[in-house]
């Protein structure tokens, strides 16, 4: 008996690694005698379609405007700050003013062009969870202080062959499992950029909780919005 995509259900040939029909990966819960394992959903295998949303297109938009608002207020604030003091201080001359306040006015630009580029949609990306591991260091500071803590790095191979990472350290980030928790080697994955939560699995068929991709917060996979801050589910 023949496979099935799992996404369209559509008769996949031999030793194809894409559904000629939707273009979906075929996956290893691609049954010949059904769809769907007895232990898997139907309807959560393939990629949210949610990225498209109005809604959520909007939910980014809004995210996106108080980011640029409060970073424009920020850029020129230590230029302003710094020609200020110059004008009310004889300790602070105004070329030396102009000189530090711009300098930390044009590295607070670059920081934040780096992260528009960081966000782009465009550097979304398919790909293959391939390896996860977990590491404990000890940091050791010039004052004779020992800092130890996890290193959790989870490793993709994309679509087009590439290897990206997620390195995440337990040092004041209580969230730093969040990937390593949810993702397992071999799943399908899509990189959203632009989301707090940046990975979706291409099968939540077997999963029990869902994440937000806005809030990050895990929730019943049967629900359709986030419990907390309600927005759409990836699913």
């Amino acid at each position: 008996m023949g496979k099935f995509c799992t996404n369209c259900g559509a008769q996949l040939k031999d030793k194809v690694a894409f559904c000629s029909n939707c273009g979906s990966a075929v996956t290893a819960q691609s049954h010949s005698s059904g769809f769907l394992s007895s232990n898997s959903m139907p309807g959560l295998v393939g990629f949210s379609r949610c990225i498209n949303d109005p809604e959520v297109i909007k939910e980014i938009e809004d995210s996106n405007k108080k980011g640029r608002g409060c970073i424009f207020i920020g850029i020129p604030l230590p230029f302003i700050i710094f020609l200020i003091v110059s004008f009310v201080s004889d300790e602070v001359d105004t070329l030396d003013a102009l000189v530090f306040g711009g300098g930390i006015s044009v590295a607070f630009l670059l920081i934040y062009l780096f992260a528009e580029y960081l966000s782009n949609p465009k550097r979304s990306w398919d790909g293959i969870v391939g390896d996860k591991e977990l590491k404990n260091k000890t940091r050791r500071f010039r004052d004779g202080d020992v800092e130890h803590y996890i290193e959790c790095t989870v490793s993709f191979r994309t679509d087009s062959g590439k290897k990206h990472f997620s390195v995440s350290t337990s040092n004041g980030n209580p969230e730093f499992k969040e990937y390593y928790d949810y993702l397992n080697v071999g799943d399908r994955v899509r990189y959203h950029p632009q989301l707090p939560f940046k990975y979706e699995k291409y099968d939540k068929s077997h999963e029990s909780e869902i994440p937000c991709m806005f809030c990050k917060t895990m929730n019943d996979i049967q629900n359709d919005r986030c419990e907390v801050c309600h927005c759409l589910l990836f699913k």
